[in-house]
């Protein structure tokens, strides 16, 4: 075997070891971190929009609580907040794209509480959106798995 080939399979070897190891520890990540790292910042308004409960979301009924406060740190009170839960379709396995929304109620200090039913396990895409007069004023994604 020529000292070339040797080098591409090792090479080969230490390219696919890392990928894996890359994967591992993108799937490693908890639905605490995922809420604490949001994919997008609620940048309307400069809104701090943050999903206090549940720390972990389970497949059944969950209780949702979001905190609002605006930029300058007050808390935001008279806002309509709803969460929408959207997984994807998956064709293959001839499932429709599901979703849910969750209109939480206030209560009290840029609290917002209120049921809601996660209806599979899974990766969920999960948007918070905040309306205050019946215009959107902010918003948060976060890509959470629910168990």
């Amino acid at each position: 075997m020529s000292t070339c080939s040797t080098f591409y399979k090792m090479f080969s070897r230490i390219a696919v070891a890392s990928v894996a190891v890359t994967a591992l520890n993108v799937m490693a990540v908890s639905p605490a971190e995922a809420q604490a790292k949001p994919k997008a910042k609620a940048a309307k308004a400069g809104l701090d929009i943050m999903l206090m409960q549940p720390k972990v979301v389970k497949m059944g009924d969950n209780q949702f609580e979001v905190m609002v406060k605006a930029a300058d740190g007050k808390p935001v009170s008279d806002a309509d907040v709803s969460v929408l839960f959207v997984m994807p379709a998956m064709p293959s396995m001839k499932m429709a794209e599901m979703r849910n929304e969750v209109k939480l109620k206030p209560s009290g200090a840029g609290m917002y509480m209120g049921p809601g039913n996660v209806m599979m396990a899974g990766t969920w895409t999960v948007t918070v959106s905040v309306k205050q007069g019946g215009k959107e004023v902010g918003q948060k994604k976060l890509t959470l798995t629910v168990k």
